[in-house]
């Protein structure tokens, strides 16, 4: 019985990790485009299916719903494992739940459906986030509204809000409480992973660091005709 219930729990352990990476691969942008303005987004502004050039192409309406569905990624596994799978006793998870947010991260960075390219990973990122250490999604969306608002480069925004969480997961570690879902401190692993997270999405954004120093970087602060977007815009999620 104890031999099933572990094969049972590592089965559906492995079943959701290829979930959340098929979740993850679902190009939203792309499919919102096709369904809402019959267009594929691929073919305008960036040529990217992430939330930025989603908001440059289709509008703000659906650029933000976008958004909310690339954030849904990140969240929906562990959703499904931590408060519904493991509390009807159907499973016990083989691995941190983080894996499951990974999966969906990496299922957006290298889709399926897109010959294994992808976004930058920033909005499913953010997902994982929200789920998993409420505070430092807190910090990444302040930090990231305020450098918005100062710069306008949204490849700023990404990389600040990144190390933010980073940062606010490290002070949690040390100084978070033993107990209690919000202010409990993160483990070490989990601490590690961010780190690592933060730096591939700092790493994605280099085209766009180029450009920033050659003053050709879009910026939101500036007025854009959304069907002159210059097509070399790398999108940044």
């Amino acid at each position: 019985m104890l031999l099933t219930s572990f094969a049972q729990s590592l089965t559906l352990t492995i079943l959701m990790c290829v979930f959340a990476y098929f979740i993850g691969s679902i190009p939203n942008g792309l499919w919102v485009g096709k369904r809402f303005k019959g267009i594929d987004i691929r073919d305008y502004g960036s040529g990217n299916i992430g939330t930025t050039n989603s908001i440059r192409v289709l509008g703000k309406k659906l650029g933000f719903f976008v958004f909310f569905l690339d954030v849904l990624k990140g969240m929906l596994a562990i959703f499904i494992v931590e408060f519904i799978l493991e509390p009807c006793g159907v499973m016990d998870s083989k691995v941190p739940y983080i894996i499951y947010g990974l999966c969906s991260i990496f299922g957006h960075a290298f889709s399926m459906f897109l010959k294994f390219k992808g976004g930058k990973s920033v909005a499913a990122s953010l997902g994982v986030v929200i789920i998993l250490t409420p505070i430092p999604a807190l910090a990444c969306l302040i930090v990231f509204g305020i450098v918005l608002l100062l710069t306008g480069y949204v490849c700023l925004c990404s990389s600040a809000a990144a190390i933010a969480v980073v940062t606010t997961v490290w002070i949690l570690h040390f100084f978070g409480m033993d107990s209690g879902w919000i202010l409990e401190a993160p483990p070490l692993y989990l601490c590690i992973v961010y780190s690592i997270v933060a730096c591939f999405l700092i790493y994605k954004h280099k085209s766009n660091f180029i450009r920033l120093a050659h003053g050709t970087e879009n910026c939101f602060k500036k007025k854009k005709n959304k069907e002159n977007v210059d097509a070399n815009i790398d999108e940044n999620n």
